[in-house]
């Protein structure tokens, strides 16, 4: 498959070295069991929240630093409660998808010990959360809780955001608004309007990665009952709503330049080329098995196709932007 350039190939072993070492098969469970995978997607959100503070002339290390470390381990929290959510609901069976690309906690440790690993890492998560309470009051408790309905729930009780194809606007609204425009006033006690907006691009391209791995899954999804987006749309038009979310970070990346006059974040527009890439990519048809994948592709990837690209993109995205952010405190 030729339409793959060398940077391609280079990014995608990049990832594959990355899943490999952290998917707890070979070396450290753990890894695997908090789907450490997962976790840069809320670092960059950190980041973002905290570079956007300091171009405002407002940043605190020690806010940043503990909001950070908070999010984070509420991130990996939510990935063991909804890991055991799934297994409950007889969605992560031995030979399902969750169980190839990192180690499954129930399957390793047994319910009852994955409940209370789960616990004692959102206990970690709640520590943070309540420094962060005592410095700066009542709206971090609404946006804790927020933040726990959204990912507590997105596979479990009461609300099962993911069964009902929420899964993917919930993403948005959590790695989006809620991390980034609320880090953002973790960080420097002000609500701007401006961050809100600029909080929209980064929340896209992390929905995406939950479109590209629910669409690698959607006839196993099909199979099981489990109504995402995709399933909802049926794989067409998830794939014709991904290319307009694939361009549509930039036009808010352009409105966030006009609104606030930090000229840098045109600089967001380095990953624009790998959007275009993605965009007329998604239309390639997803291999029927392992042997029929490019050379290239790391088979720690497979059964992962849209998904690994997601992965890039978001990764490239967030890079851009914080390029952007950072040069934009020079002009």
């Amino acid at each position: 498959m030729n339409y793959f350039s060398k940077f391609d190939e280079f990014e995608a072993r990049i990832w594959g070295n990355f899943l490999k070492r952290v998917s707890g098969f070979e070396n450290i469970p753990i890894l695997g069991i908090l789907r450490v995978v997962s976790l840069p997607i809320t670092l960059f959100s950190c980041l973002i929240s905290g570079l956007l503070a300091s171009l405002y002339g407002l940043f605190e290390w020690d806010l940043f630093l503990v909001c950070s470390f908070g999010l984070l381990l509420a991130h990996a929290a939510s990935n063991i409660f909804n890991d055991l959510w799934d297994y409950k609901n007889k969605i992560d069976l031995p030979d399902y998808f969750r169980n190839v690309y990192s180690v499954h906690p129930v399957y390793l440790f047994g319910e009852r010990k994955t409940w209370i690993l789960g616990f004692l890492v959102l206990l970690l998560a709640f520590l943070c959360g309540l420094y962060l309470f005592l410095e700066r009051g009542i709206f971090v408790l609404v946006l804790a809780v927020l933040g726990f309905i959204f990912l507590f729930s997105y596979s479990g009780p009461p609300f099962k955001f993911k069964y009902r194809g929420l899964g993917e606007l919930i993403v948005f609204l959590v790695w989006g608004p809620l991390m980034i425009a609320g880090g953002f006033w973790v960080i420097t006690s002000k609500i701007n309007p401006e961050v809100i907006i600029l909080s929209f691009p980064y929340g896209i391209t992390a929905s995406l990665i939950l479109f590209g791995k629910h669409l690698d899954k959607i006839k196993e999804d099909e199979k099981k009952g489990v109504k995402t987006l995709p399933v909802i749309l049926g794989e067409e038009k998830t794939k014709n709503l991904c290319k307009i979310l694939i361009l549509l970070p930039y036009f808010f990346v352009v409105l966030g330049v006009l609104l606030t006059k930090k000229w840098g974040l045109i600089f967001t527009f380095l990953s624009f080329p790998r959007a275009l890439r993605i965009f007329n990519a998604i239309d390639l048809p997803k291999p029927n098995s392992e042997n029929e994948l490019p050379e290239f592709y790391p088979r720690e990837f497979w059964p992962m196709w849209y998904v690994g690209g997601a992965f890039i993109f978001n990764t490239d995205f967030a890079l851009s932007y914080i390029i952007g952010l950072t040069i934009s405190h020079f002009l």
